[in-house]
C-alpha cells in the first residue's frame, strides 16, 4: 500500500470502524469499495506493517472472510478493533453521549450517563442473556436482532420494577430519582437517542426499519473487552441494575460512560 493509500484506508476506518465489501444489509458507503479493494490486494507484510502503525494508537484491523456467518461469499469484512493493550479512543465521545441523551436541552450530565448506562444494560441483555448467547459466540451477531419497540418496552419494565421496588439494598436514591422521574415520551427518545448514538459507533444497524441487528464490530467488542468494562448480565442482573450508584464527580462520570461505551 503507498502512504496515500494508507491515509485512505485509516481515514475511512476512524470514521466508520468497518469495511465490507459485499454488505448484506446496506448500500456501500462512499469510497468502501476503493478502500476495500485497498485491502484486498494488500501484501501480508503491507497488512502488518499497517497493524504496527494502528498498535501504538490502541488498534488492530481484523479480517473476515466468507467462512464467517453473515460475510457474504467471496466477501471480506475488515474491522477497525482495540488492541487491549493501548488504551485507544471510545467508540463515542463522552460529551457526544452526554449531547444526544440531553433529550429536553437542560438534563443533567448524570442524568445522561445514568441512562445510557441503563439502556446499554438492557440492550445487552436482549441481545446476550435472553438469547442464551454467551460473550465469546461472536459469529451470532447474525441473530442478535431486536426492534426499537422491544427496547423501549424493556426500558418501561425497568422503570416499573424500580416504582415497585423503590429505595432498597443500597440502591441509590439519585438513579432511584433520576429512572423514575422519566415519562413514556420521554424513555422513547431516549431509547431513539441511544440506538442513534449505538449506530454511530458501528455497533449496531438498522436491518429493516426500527428493526436492528448487531454489528460483527459490536460482537467482536464484547467478546474481547467485555470482562474489562461491564459484563453481561446474568439472570438477575437487570432487577439490580437500579442498585449501580450515580457518578459523585463529573471524573466519574466520565469513567462510568467510557467503560460503558467501550
Amino acid at each position: 500500500m503507498e502512504m496515500a493509500e494508507i491515509g485512505r484506508v485509516y481515514h475511512y476506518l476512524l470514521k466508520h470502524r468497518s469495511i465490507e465489501s459485499k454488505p448484506q444489509l446496506r448500500k456501500s458507503r462512499p469510497d468502501e469499495t476503493l478502500v476495500a479493494s485497498i485491502l484486498r490486494s494488500a501484501s501480508i507484510d503491507q497488512l502488518e506493517r499497517f497493524n504496527d502503525f494502528l498498535a501504538p494508537q490502541g488498534f488492530k484491523l481484523v479480517e473476515f472472510d466468507d467462512l464467517t456467518r453473515g460475510v457474504a461469499v467471496a466477501g471480506r469484512v475488515w474491522i477497525l478493533a482495540r488492541n487491549g493493550e493501548v488504551s485507544a479512543s471510545s467508540f463515542l465521545s463522552t460529551e457526544r453521549v452526554y449531547s444526544e441523551m440531553n433529550i429536553r436541552g437542560k438534563d443533567s450530565r448524570e442524568a445522561s450517563a445514568v441512562w445510557f448506562l441503563h439502556i446499554w444494560l438492557i440492550y445487552l441483555s436482549l441481545i446476550y442473556t435472553r438469547a442464551g448467547r454467551g460473550v465469546s459466540e461472536v459469529s451470532s451477531y447474525v441473530d442478535a436482532t431486536f426492534s426499537r419497540e422491544v427496547l423501549e418496552e424493556s426500558a418501561l419494565e425497568h422503570i416499573t420494577h424500580i416504582r415497585q421496588m423503590g429505595i432498597s439494598d443500597g440502591a441509590s436514591v439519585k438513579v432511584v430519582a433520576i429512572l423514575d422521574g422519566e415519562k413514556g415520551k420521554d424513555v422513547s427518545r431516549r431509547v431513539n437517542a441511544f440506538l442513534k448514538l449505538m449506530e454511530a459507533a458501528g455497533l449496531i444497524q438498522e436491518s429493516e426499519k426500527n428493526e436492528y441487528q448487531q454489528t460483527l464490530l459490536g460482537a467482536y467488542e464484547i467478546a474481547e473487552h467485555y470482562d474489562k468494562s461491564l459484563r453481561i448480565p446474568i439472570d438477575n442482573t437487570l432487577d439490580n441494575i437500579v442498585n449501580i450508584v450515580a457518578p459523585n464527580s463529573e471524573h466519574e462520570e466520565t469513567e462510568e460512560l467510557t467503560d460503558g461505551i467501550d
